[in-house]
């Protein structure tokens, strides 16, 4: 199987969503090897799509711009397996993934039809039908609701009942090394639905709702979440206080460490 993980967080390998994906291809690839191919979107040349509409009359199915986009769809197209990894951004996507999406307008044809349901789309100018699609996002929110809405809408109306979706919120909690010991147990269940991905074709509802289960109290983690600025904060004021001879004050940390 050909999977295609699309990275769409400007910090590349240092993702925390990428940490979850990459528990998920290790139970995907627990049981039979695959052809995996690990884009960070970030580092690739990506302009933003200029609606001029040459890929579907000048050059159609080819994009004007001459940047990376050329082969990414290229790889998009023969993937089987399309992983969307990124960390929830003004409720959508971050900018450059959404450039990247913008520019997938050539994989369309021009022409509108109406399907049976009354939805009037562009049919796609390759056959895809093969294809499955994992969304996984983290935020640094302690739920889903409101937050989501919109990201899971537009994905749910790209790849309907082919997509299923691995949404974590206290995201940022996996870039704390004392707090692995939650972390590690959420990794643990990535794997295991990756596990069950490969072997079923989707998640068990017992598995799907571990991963639902936030790491912590909603009231704890935002304490915690809310520290870590004021840290920040108390830092900032203790650089201007040392320059002005006045001693700093030290706000201390509630992470349960």
């Amino acid at each position: 199987m050909n999977i295609l993980v699309l990275n769409g967080r400007p910090k590349g390998e240092r993702s925390n969503t990428l940490k979850i994906t990459k528990a998920f291809l290790d139970g995907v690839s627990s049981k039979q090897s695959h052809n995996i191919n690990i884009v960070n979107i970030s580092e690739k040349d990506v302009q933003h799509c200029r609606g001029c509409f040459a890929c579907w009359t000048k050059t159609p199915g080819k994009c004007v711009i001459k940047d990376d986009m050329g082969e990414l769809i290229e790889q998009y197209a023969r993937a089987d397996l399309i992983i969307w990894s990124f960390p929830l951004y003004c409720f959508g996507m971050p900018s450059k993934i959404k450039a990247f999406l913008d520019r997938m307008l050539p994989t369309n044809l021009p022409y509108m039809r109406i399907n049976e349901d009354g939805i009037c789309n562009h049919p796609s100018r390759y056959d895809l039908s093969h294809q499955r699609y994992v969304l996984i996002s983290t935020c640094g929110f302690c739920s889903v609701k409101n937050n989501y809405d919109a990201l899971l809408c537009q994905f749910e109306i790209m790849f309907g009942d082919k997509l299923t979706k691995i949404i974590c919120p206290e995201g940022e909690l996996f870039s704390i090394p004392q707090l692995e010991g939650k972390t590690s147990e959420y990794l643990y269940y990535a794997k295991l639905v990756g596990q069950e991905f490969a072997e079923y074709d989707r998640f068990s509802e017992h598995t799907q709702n571990k991963l639902s289960e936030l790491m912590y109290p909603p009231d704890v983690f935002v304490q915690m979440a809310n520290a870590s600025w004021k840290i920040n904060e108390a830092s900032e004021n203790k650089d201007q206080n040392d320059r002005s001879g006045i001693a700093g004050i030290v706000v201390c940390s509630p992470y349960p460490f």
